[in-house]
């Protein structure tokens, strides 16, 4: 019984060793890309390095209201009531480094973990600097980025990817006479602050309590496994793809044995020359090829392949089939990348040395000097 030739192909112990080179390069390269892109996770409820306060429209000349009500390491809790006073009246927290410098928020999202005693939601807003532009306090003369989130009524669990802010409001390029030609784009190593506070649509003059049980920026590595993903799918692809091109030209390296002009025969008896120089090209790799299997096949008596053949090319059978092997060895030796004991093993030899033996006869050389 005859092996699947592509799946003995891949099982070949070179393949193997190269798949495992392959796999190898590409976990070193995702462990270095992670290492280098790897964030360090800062809790924001106890961290020295930030502060976060209460804010609200009063800065703007509004009455709305934000005040803590507890405060901890661990928890948050804290009242907003929005009033009137402004066109959009707003009251929250926000975060901001202790010392005033800007942050960075590239390759970060935020996990906030905060309880409502009612559906409603909340926006996140990111002020970011830039350079050319009011770097007063007011935080509205930064361009700012702009999401709104659904909490639903008890505890929710918000993953927000900074990654995703991409929109600046309508009202901020009106207030500040700017266009969106003015903004590129949000430089994520320059945000100032970043607030969490009560939608325009809750109602005004109604108190709601909040409560933040974890608020974290932590490592966003979406973008980076995607690039990895597509990269090592590349890669293998890639080499699948070249070892499908040589197993193909190596197994037309079967079909396409080409023989001297000694071999040419004559017209007459073509058919049934036809049909041996067929069967002989098909299956001269099965060691235990004889004259009678090909007489067998054929239907004629086994003197008759003889005849034949030595009328043909004044050789016996087994002197033919020596040098169809050979003339596949020396294709082999040239156009792929087998071993010569494996292209002895697939051209019909016993042995490699019964193929260097043959080989050598015939064309004067050892294999080694023949691939060379």
């Amino acid at each position: 019984m005859h092996n699947n030739p592509l799946k003995e192909y891949f099982s070949k112990k070179q393949f193997h060793i190269q798949f495992l080179a392959v796999v190898l390069f590409l976990l070193i390269t995702c462990v270095v890309s992670f290492f280098f892109q790897k964030k360090e996770t800062i809790d924001l409820l106890n961290s020295k390095e930030f502060l976060i306060e209460t804010y609200s429209d009063a800065w703007d000349g509004g009455h709305s209201e934000c005040e803590f009500i507890s405060r901890t390491n661990d928890e948050i809790t804290y009242r907003s009531c929005l009033k009137r006073g402004m066109l959009y009246p707003y009251a929250g927290i926000h975060f901001r480094k202790a010392d005033s410098t800007f942050y960075s928020l590239k390759n970060y999202k935020l996990e906030l973990q905060i309880t409502v005693k009612e559906k409603q939601r909340l926006a996140i807003r990111i002020y970011n600097f830039k350079e050319g532009m009011s770097d007063s306090i007011i935080r509205n003369s930064f361009p700012l980025y702009h999401h709104v989130y659904p909490v639903e009524k008890g505890k929710n669990n918000l993953e927000i990817p900074f990654n995703s802010f991409t929109t600046i409001p309508e009202w901020w390029y009106t207030d500040n006479k700017k266009s969106e030609s003015d903004i590129k784009s949000w430089d994520k190593d320059s945000v100032g602050y970043t607030s969490i506070f009560s939608d325009v649509g809750h109602t005004i003059g109604k108190e709601r309590i909040f409560k933040i049980t974890k608020l974290s920026l932590v490592g966003d590595y979406s973008g980076l496994y995607l690039i990895l993903v597509i990269f090592s799918g590349t890669v293998l692809v890639l080499f699948f793809g070249i070892h499908i091109i040589v197993y193909q030209k190596q197994k037309r390296i079967q079909l396409t044995i080409k023989y001297s002009d000694d071999f040419e025969f004559e017209t007459k008896k073509a058919d049934l020359k036809s049909q041996i120089h067929t069967y002989i090209s098909e299956n001269y790799s099965n060691s235990e090829l004889k004259a009678i299997d090909l007489a067998n096949h054929l239907n004629v008596p086994e003197y008759k392949i003889g005849e034949i053949l030595k009328e043909q090319v004044g050789m016996s059978f087994k002197s033919f089939l020596n040098h169809t092997r050979i003339e596949a060895a020396k294709l082999y030796l040239k156009n792929s990348s087998y071993s010569i004991s494996e292209i002895a093993y697939k051209t019909g030899f016993n042995s490699p040395s019964s193929f260097n033996r043959v080989f050598k006869e015939l064309v004067n050389q050892a294999p080694g000097e023949f691939k060379n």
